[in-house]
């Protein structure tokens, strides 16, 4: 997610900043305190942990998820959980520092009895695999991960080393993988659309879908890596799950209500960058143009330049379709 360790230039940080997270710093000052007090409130579940970076919520025995404030807190960053069954306990996500991972860590040993024996991740970007290095490892818990995922990390996210994967067990990205915690299954899921290294975790009782940053609520989404029409399709797959809880990738827990008022997100910020397109503006003066309808409620803007990004990607990925 971020470039190897070199100097940054302004474009580096325009491009990267965006998907190291280091906008949610940057950028909660932009953010209504209303607004970002309301969305941290939004608790769906009973709250068994909280901290200024976060609230673990209890889905469900044996599930727990982590819903960041990033807009308070950088610790964690991304929302992540815990999933437990007889055998094993597994972490969803690294996040964003190692605090925020060994927190994490520390949460499932106190709600199961037991240090976690797996850790997956959603994709590459470094407020999903920031605190991977601390946690893993020689006896650590066993991380999962694609190739693809790992080439990513090691090729733009700073600070990473090969080590990190030296015992991490490369998943298959064309199939699901099932990994066995005694008396409950986690299916880790490849998926594309908001990066090329995308899975969703889905476990089945309950019925509770892991979704990474294909999925956001209330917040809207980070474009920067995203194939839009990939994206589009991937989350019209994850709603045929007809799960009842969603965990997004930021944002408060969804339910298939929030689950489709996001895909009206996806469908309007399409139609604007179609239409956009057709009149021949640019992203950036469609960017500024545009705004969420008011039917489709509020949602955090953690970077001005998101919508621009938005309609850039659809504007790209329109330009290659008439090249073709």
């Amino acid at each position: 997610m971020c470039p190897a360790d070199r100097p940054w230039n302004r474009r580096d940080f325009l491009r990267h900043s965006s998907s190291c997270a280091l906008h949610l710093g940057l950028m909660a000052s932009a953010s209504p305190l209303l607004a970002r007090t309301r969305w941290g409130r939004q608790e769906r579940f009973p709250v068994v942990a909280r901290e200024p970076w976060g609230r673990l919520e209890r889905v469900a025995d044996g599930v727990w998820a982590l819903v960041s404030t990033p807009l308070e807190d950088n610790t964690t960053l991304c929302n992540g959980g815990i999933v437990a069954g007889r055998a094993g306990v597994l972490v969803v996500e690294g996040f964003g520092s190692a605090k925020g991972a060994e927190w994490m860590a520390a949460q499932a040993r106190t709600l199961t009895g037991r240090a976690p024996t797996h850790v997956v991740v959603t994709h590459y970007h470094g407020d999903h695999t920031g605190g991977l290095s601390d946690v893993t490892g020689r006896g650590g818990p066993e991380l999962l991960v694609t190739a693809r995922t790992r080439e990513l990390v090691l090729e733009r996210n700073r600070n990473t080393s090969e080590a990190m994967f030296e015992d991490a067990r490369l998943i298959d990205r064309r199939r699901p993988t099932e990994v066995d915690l005694g008396g409950r299954s986690v299916i880790v899921v490849p998926r594309r659309g908001h990066t090329d290294s995308d899975v969703s975790l889905e476990v089945t009782d309950p019925s509770v879908v892991f979704c990474g940053d294909l999925v956001w609520n209330r917040m809207f989404p980070n474009y920067v890596d995203a194939a839009p029409s990939r994206l589009s399709m991937a989350v019209r797959l994850i709603r045929e799950r007809g799960a009842s809880t969603y965990v997004p990738g930021h944002g408060p827990l969804a339910d298939s209500t929030d689950l489709a008022r996001y895909i009206d997100l996806l469908d309007d910020v399409e139609g604007a960058a179609k239409r956009a397109f057709d009149a021949g503006l640019s992203a950036e003066e469609a960017g500024s143009r545009y705004r969420v309808p008011t039917s489709l409620g509020e949602w955090t803007l953690f970077n001005p330049r998101y919508f621009e990004r938005a309609i850039g990607a659809w504007m790209t990925e329109l330009d290659r379709g008439l090249d073709r």
